[in-house]
């Protein structure tokens, strides 16, 4: 099995955190995204991973050489959407199916193997991982039916939103032998949700691998920021291994507080509720903190008070400070809704 891994969209609705970043290197407790995609290709024992990349993917390939995994990247030269990186790839790196690929903005602790044994069990072209939300509003959602074949794909339906759990597209497929010829020769820029899937949908050529366990996409400044807070609770309920493994650099706290080793707290701080502080951020004297994350050096002087607020790594929040529903990004302020 091979893998490739999309990381190259500007991840604008990631913005301003993904300005001078691109959004697969965005730390996630004090790991780039890119990494809990690394670790199911991993788990997945993939011979060769391609990073098919574009938005500042020098970036990428400085952090790839100094990654334990061989990482390879494939670059675009314009954008070419998740169709066109996948296919470039494909024909790039003459990959040999079946081939995993992984959208970069997504946090899921799917057991690979089991993915493969539904794709080879189901026997279609590919096999879309297929995970259920209430709210379905913003994404991919799939029609499935008895027999676990894929009838529909519909992007992003507005009256998915409700109480009722919708299958949606996960983000993760296995491509079988056809689906990567056919993906492979295909020129230019497309979008595999949009112009591939409803294609083969309508042909009965996809099956789902139905996934009960965490899910969450983090594509968003809302979702990024609520999805670390519920691997904290991921992490208090079910154990560390599938998204720490073996780290033992943080503390965590039962009231959400994660607090790396390599942080900095001044005195008489409130750590209130729901916060996080990753590698060398630091916080000045009598500061409060609720549900707030201060990425990787980030900086906090004293006397602040600060409510749902992100601060951005090479980011200094000025003495005196209060705010809330702010992302502070070097000399950008954001709103955002916590």
């Amino acid at each position: 099995m091979e893998a490739v891994v999309i990381a190259g969209g500007y991840g604008t609705r990631l913005y301003p955190l993904t300005l001078r970043r691109p959004k697969s290197l965005l730390p996630f407790l004090d790991r780039p995204l890119i990494e809990y995609q690394i670790d199911l290709v991993r788990e997945a024992g993939c011979a060769r991973v391609f990073a098919a990349t574009g938005h500042l993917s020098a970036d990428i390939e400085a952090y790839a050489e100094g990654f334990a995994l061989d990482v390879n990247l494939v670059m675009e030269d314009e954008p070419l959407g998740t169709g066109g990186a996948v296919a470039q790839a494909l024909r790039t790196a003459q990959m040999e199916p079946p081939v995993m690929v992984l959208n970069g903005d997504i946090v899921c602790d799917l057991a690979p193997r089991s993915l493969l044994e539904t794709h080879e069990r189901l026997d279609g072209w590919l096999t879309i991982v297929a995970a259920e939300v209430p709210d379905a509003s913003s994404l991919g959602t799939l029609t499935i039916d008895g027999a676990g074949s894929v009838a529909a794909f519909d992007e992003k339906l507005a009256d998915k939103a409700g109480d009722e759990p919708t299958p949606v597209n996960a983000g993760i497929y296995l491509l079988g032998d056809e689906a990567c010829k056919d993906l492979a020769s295909r020129d230019g820029a497309f979008s595999l949700e949009q112009d591939f899937f409803p294609e083969l949908a309508r042909r009965g050529l996809i099956r789902a691998h139905r996934h009960m366990g965490f899910w969450r996409d983090v594509g968003t400044v809302e979702s990024y920021f609520k999805t670390q807070f519920d691997v904290l609770g991921y992490f208090l309920t079910m154990g560390r291994e599938n998204f720490a493994g073996e780290r033992d650099d943080f503390s965590l706290f039962r009231d959400f507080i994660y607090i790396h080793q390599d942080s900095k707290i001044g005195e008489n701080c409130d750590l209130f509720h729901r916060v996080i502080l990753m590698r060398e951020a630091q916080l000045g004297d009598n500061c409060y903190l609720r549900n707030c994350i201060v990425l990787p050096g980030g900086i906090i002087g004293n006397n602040c008070r600060l409510e749902s607020v992100i601060v951005d790594s090479g980011t200094t929040i000025p003495d005196g400070t209060e705010a809330e529903f702010r992302v502070f990004s070097g000399g950008r302020e954001e709103a955002f809704s916590g």
